[in-house]
């Protein structure tokens, strides 16, 4: 008898589909596992219509505390009738769940994939730390649950792993490091890279906790050294006007013409700058290794990770003469140059295939086109 395909659900708030759940990280995985030849059902956990904002309100009611909401046993248990509910209606070989959400039946096999668990993000996420301490008490206990009975917890850096064993007491024979993957493979420009003068690139949405301002000023300061060093800066800045800087403002990656433009700064950037105050992962870095030049970002989270020891420099969030010298060492040319092809190398541990690979060995799944699977990180 012909053998039945391999069939992996995957639970995210929000339709997994789209490139805009969990930064991409949701459609990312979708695509590497089917890219294998595995059966996936993606289960989107919100409800719909208006009954979003009616679980929503409900679940912050208690302690009227808007950011509590997404955390509320109320929202927990309505999210795992859910989940239980659509898993019914074709029981799949694994589940990966992002985040840890629902309470599943016994005997589901699941992982559990996070960029940062909740200990970690209510002490230096700005968001999180907003919580009141009985959803925080609550939330913890639930999770604590969810990691016992998962096949294995899935983390995308040693940052979140780490926490998992040293916050939660999961065993570490029981956390898979995954990695995630670059949403956008900016290759390489036809001509050579002109590494002679330093070009900066900061992309970031948010633009006070991705170090923005932090960037501004280690750069005018830069300036004075290199009169020809450059900054593009994409994402919700304000209005720029300093020199050498160029502000472009919030690009889409669903517009043809914006991820021209991106795929043009990168090509002409000698380094990616981003000390942000916390980054739970940074996919952005691994965009920039994959385009072949280096990454300045943050102690705080995953991107130690995607940058290794030679593909940038890692800078503690806060720290202007910090990031002043991080931004002088990778000024010169022929430093810049070493760590771009080092980052480049090491990008290709980090792409949604891997991670894909990665996730069905965490579920202790074989790949259906019989490939061996990628080695945790």
């Amino acid at each position: 008898m012909a053998r039945s395909p391999t069939h992996v659900a995957l639970l995210a708030v929000g339709d997994p589909e789209s490139p805009h759940t969990w930064s991409g990280t949701t459609a990312g995985v979708l695509g590497g596992l089917r890219e294998m030849g595995v059966v996936t059902q993606a289960v989107d956990l919100t409800l719909p219509g208006v009954g979003e904002l009616a679980l929503l309100t409900a679940g912050a009611a208690a302690t009227r505390n808007r950011f509590d909401a997404q955390s509320s046993s109320l929202t927990a248990l309505v999210r795992g009738a859910l989940a239980r509910r659509k898993l019914r209606e074709r029981p799949p070989d694994g589940v990966i769940q992002i985040g840890a959400t629902v309470a599943l039946p016994s005997g589901v096999r699941y992982v559990t994939l996070e960029d940062m668990t909740l200990r970690q993000a209510c002490a230096v996420h700005p968001v999180f730390s907003r919580m009141s301490s009985r959803a925080i008490t609550s939330s913890e206990r639930r999770r604590e649950d969810l990691y016992r009975d998962a096949r294995m917890c899935g983390a995308a850096s040693h940052w979140a792993g780490d926490s998992l064993i040293a916050d939660y007491g999961v065993a570490r024979e029981r956390v898979a490091v995954v990695g995630l993957g670059a949403n956008h493979r900016i290759a390489q420009g036809t001509e050579p890279r002109d590494w002679r003068s330093p070009r900066f690139l900061f992309v970031g949405i948010d633009w006070q906790r991705k170090g923005g301002p932090l960037v501004l000023r280690a750069f005018s300061r830069l300036r004075d050294l290199h009169t020809d060093a450059t900054l593009d800066v994409v994402g919700g800045h304000p209005p720029l006007d300093q020199p050498g800087v160029h502000g472009h403002g919030v690009r889409s990656p669903d517009d043809a013409n914006d991820r021209e433009l991106m795929a043009g700064l990168f090509a002409r950037a000698t380094c990616l700058v981003m000390p942000s105050a916390v980054e739970p992962f940074g996919i952005v870095h691994i965009e920039a290794a994959s385009a072949g030049i280096p990454s300045i970002a943050t102690s705080v989270g995953g991107p130690r990770d995607v940058i290794g020891p030679d593909g940038g420099v890692i800078v503690v969030p806060g720290d202007e003469r910090g990031l002043f010298e991080a931004m002088c060492r990778v000024s010169e040319p022929d430093t810049a140059r070493r760590m771009g092809e080092a980052a480049q190398q090491r990008a290709r541990l980090y792409t949604w295939s891997c991670v894909a690979e990665r996730l069905l060995r965490a579920l202790g799944l074989e790949a259906p086109d019989g490939r061996p699977l990628a080695d945790f990180l």
